[in-house]
């Protein structure tokens, strides 16, 4: 019994550290896509980033965990090829074009933009999560802590900022309507096989588009621009793609949701620390308010009926 209880605890421990390091991962990387932000043309740099994060998938995810990375393809190749423009292609783009007007803790809070279109989507489209008025009080709670935490006047006067939140929410969306084609498309597919061919069809479509209608943009990168680009892709588009599937299968889809609560909150933490960005009590009530939002929304999702929200909890 003690031997078995030892086992249960490490296990939860490394369960707790992989969660931690993903969220970590995909809150430092606002910061690395601010800074490719400086170098690269949008469509040029998401593309380099998703190219280098498949080169880190596919092999990791056929010689590291060993899954039968041709199963996706041969069962339905046309659900990778849809959700490489609908879980990478587009969301990614729509958070390197925000953050042209946005600063990255803005970014990584508006982030939380996936759980709440999830939940509407799963509860008024396809009745996949139950409703409950709290639940659907914290949509409205968490949505009034990112106003509080841009200000109303900001957000009614800065055109610029109020779009690029609204262009990152619409990846937001994209992203929800993804994870509720794969709780209905991709279920008998190997998921970290799936989740490489994802990234790879993302890097395709966005590298097709960059060639199309920026080409003649591109020039060479300085040598800072180009380390964001390889450290966003390593760490936050490939090893925590990764680290996220190996999670999932461990720990279940309701502890690997708590990366909602953590993203936000480290991301505005990082961008305090290395950006030295001044947080003001308006941010810092801004950003409590979001997460208490958020724990009124997840309030019973670990229940029966969430399957359409658990899948959609991938990525950011």
């Amino acid at each position: 019994m003690r031997g078995n209880a030892y086992w249960e605890l490490s296990d939860m421990l490394k369960s707790a550290l992989l969660l931690l390091g993903i969220s970590l991962s995909w809150a430092s990387g606002y910061l690395f896509i601010d800074a490719a932000d400086h170098g690269l043309p949008p469509i040029t740099g998401t593309a380099a980033m998703c190219a280098v994060a498949a080169l880190v998938l596919l092999p990791g995810v056929a010689f590291g965990l060993r899954r039968p990375l041709l199963q996706p393809l041969q069962k339905r190749a046309w659900v990778p090829l849809t959700m490489g423009l609908t879980a990478v292609a587009w969301p990614n783009l729509s958070v390197v074009i925000a953050e042209q007007h946005v600063e990255p803790e803005l970014a990584a809070l508006v982030g939380t933009t996936v759980p709440i279109m999830t939940f509407l989507l799963t509860v008024f489209a396809t009745r996949q999560t139950a409703y409950s008025h709290l639940r659907l009080l914290g949509v409205v709670v968490a949505l009034s802590g990112m106003v509080i935490f841009v200000g109303w006047e900001d957000l009614v006067n800065d055109s610029s900022k109020s779009h690029a939140i609204l262009m990152m929410m619409s990846g937001g969306l994209v992203f929800a309507l993804n994870g509720i084609l794969a709780s209905y498309c991709a279920r008998d597919l190997d998921e970290c096989a799936l989740a490489a061919w994802v990234v790879v069809f993302g890097a395709v479509i966005l590298g097709l588009t960059a060639f199309a209608f920026e080409r003649h943009q591109v020039s060479v990168p300085p040598v800072g621009v180009v380390g964001a680009v390889l450290t966003e892709g390593v760490l936050g588009m490939g090893l925590a793609m990764l680290g996220y599937y190996v999670l999932l299968s461990r720990a279940g889809a309701y502890f690997t949701s708590f990366y909602a609560y953590l993203v936000p909150l480290l991301g505005v933490l990082i961008s305090t620390l290395v950006l030295g960005e001044r947080m003001t009590t308006q941010h810092l009530g801004g950003l409590g308010v979001v997460l208490i939002g958020l724990w009124m929304l997840s309030t019973g999702s670990a229940h029966a009926g969430d399957k359409g929200a658990a899948q959609s909890a991938q990525d950011r």
